[in-house]
């Protein structure tokens, strides 16, 4: 899953967002899951879709919940049915508004605060239908970050870290 805290717990945002940690995104997004892993965390509904050859995860955050993606394998579409957000990826900060489709590079994580109740789906293309099988298809786990970064083309590695 993706670490997730409470309303309650959002004044960390600034903090965790501060320009000592943008230095580069993904070990800003490495930080910021840490921190916000050690805050208590909320179960957001989720909700899965299957269609053939593609896989769609629907995730409801409530206003004020900050969530840390997990890292993808592969590039995929996105989908905020309803809400807004402020998120972090590697060109800064961003505002999104429903409704909105946007595709995700391999190698993203995503830090998001929503300034308002959400969905937000995320669609993979696959043929299977088994949600473990799926998470080791379609993410990368936290030990493996480095060497999957490593081992992505320039042009997505500099997507992924913010360089030019």
């Amino acid at each position: 899953m993706m670490d997730i805290i409470s309303p309650d717990n959002t004044e960390l945002l600034a903090e965790l967002l501060s320009d000592e940690n943008m230095l580069r995104y993904v070990e800003c997004a490495e930080a910021v899951q840490q921190k916000v892993g050690e805050l208590p965390q909320i179960d957001l509904p989720i909700f899965h879709h299957f269609a053939p050859n593609v896989y769609m995860r629907q995730m409801d955050a409530p206003a004020g919940a900050i969530v840390v993606s997990k890292m993808h394998r592969t590039e995929h579409m996105n989908i905020l049915l309803k809400g807004s957000l402020s998120v972090i990826t590697e060109h800064g900060i961003e505002h999104l508004k429903a409704p909105l489709i946007l595709k995700s590079d391999a190698g993203t994580k995503r830090i998001g605060y929503f300034h308002e109740d959400s969905s937000w789906v995320t669609v993979h293309p696959t043929e299977l239908t088994d949600l473990e099988e799926i998470e080791a298809q379609v993410i990368v786990p936290e030990s493996e970050i480095q060497e999957f970064l490593k081992s992505l083309p320039q042009k997505e590695k500099a997507l992924c870290h913010g360089e030019q």
